[in-house]
């Protein structure tokens, strides 16, 4: 799939299963550098896992690490492609087994404790740049557990956070809330909530301990409503709000890197959705922030319509996604396209 150009804010309509999430995920790849806890995340969330039995002999969950290929077939020699058009630039990962009879590898051997010459990584090359992600010896059902979250050195990435299908959850708003303390941008969240509640939000803070999980609540947000006392937790007032505060803390912690927002309709009242993507618009822009955003919701490609016309210094693209045998096809429709479909209904999901 090759996606001509990008905007500030970019977002993707189509049927179930032609890949948007999929390059919601390849983005992910390529921003973090193929992150070991971001990769097994990933396909957890996409239930690519299998049963393993581990160094102890007892059986045990792990990710399906085939499940990042094409076909789930993670030797086949043309491996991935993810970035942009520019070959030098363009990330590649494949399978590989690990020489580690070489002296280059000796250092592998000392550190992991590796007695098998059949140990796995992902090797990744992305121009002068190549490193390798050792994973679980799964192929050759091998089990080597010690290789586990252990990383060659690899550069850094790119700022990446993701939000959806589903609702953040308690961790990650905390984690939100506090990058927002450090650079006293607290009022933002207050105006996300705001969109959207009957009566407005005075202050937002979090309470409780991670350590302490009573109920196995930990850190959580609590909102204190206009002339009401006390504070309510943020939970309490729907998934709608809970899911603007995450967008829009979201953005502010992706400064100069990407947000991914999946399905980006969801919790969201089709009565402000214009007013969610123009906060979505200006804080992409305030913080220097690149989104990707996935629909299948005509009011959610209405309200990104309106707001990308009205908010026309801050560039907004829609493609569709669309499958053509066994390619992939991505066809753009610029905001003026888009006006026009919006007035008259025409359908560009």
């Amino acid at each position: 799939l090759a996606i001509p150009r990008l905007g500030r804010v970019t977002l993707l309509a189509g049927k179930n299963g032609v890949g948007k999430t999929s390059v919601l995920n390849a983005v992910q790849m390529y921003a973090t550098r193929c992150n070991y806890e971001v990769m097994e995340e990933m396909l957890r969330n996409r239930g690519e896992v299998h049963r393993i039995t581990d160094d102890d002999g007892e059986e045990t969950l792990a990710p399906n690490w085939n499940g990042l290929f094409h076909g789930r077939d993670m030797w086949l020699e043309s491996g991935i492609k993810i970035g942009p058009h520019d070959d030098n630039r363009r990330m590649y990962v494949k399978a590989t087994t690990l020489d580690l009879t070489e002296n280059s590898q000796l250092w592998l051997r000392a550190r992991h404790r590796i007695f098998s010459n059949d140990a796995v990584a992902l090797a990744i090359d992305q121009g002068e740049q190549h490193w390798n992600v050792l994973i679980d010896d799964l192929v050759l059902n091998v089990p080597s557990r010690r290789l586990r979250r252990s990383e060659t050195e690899r550069p850094h990435g790119i700022g990446c956070e993701q939000i959806g299908p589903g609702l953040p959850s308690n961790l990650d708003l905390a984690r939100f809330w506090d990058d927002a303390i450090m650079r006293n941008e607290q009022s933002l969240a207050v105006d996300a909530l705001n969109l959207m509640l009957s009566a407005p939000a005075e202050w937002i803070a979090v309470v409780g301990d991670t350590e302490r999980r009573s109920f196995g609540q930990g850190r959580r947000v609590i909102v204190k409503m206009a002339g009401e006392t006390p504070p309510v937790p943020l939970r309490s007032l729907g998934d709608g709000a809970t899911r603007l505060l995450g967008v829009a803390l979201a953005i502010a912690n992706s400064r100069n890197g990407f947000l991914l927002i999946d399905e980006a309709e969801n919790g969201i009242h089709h009565s402000i959705q214009q007013d969610f993507w123009n906060l979505v618009f200006q804080t992409a822009e305030k913080y220097n922030v690149q989104v990707l955003a996935t629909t299948h919701g005509w009011d959610c490609v209405v309200g990104f319509t309106k707001a990308a016309s009205n908010l026309s210094h801050i560039e907004g693209m829609l493609y569709r996604i669309q499958r053509n045998g066994q390619r992939l096809r991505a066809i753009e429709y610029p905001e003026s396209e888009l006006i026009i479909a919006a007035e008259h209904r025409i359908e560009v999901r």
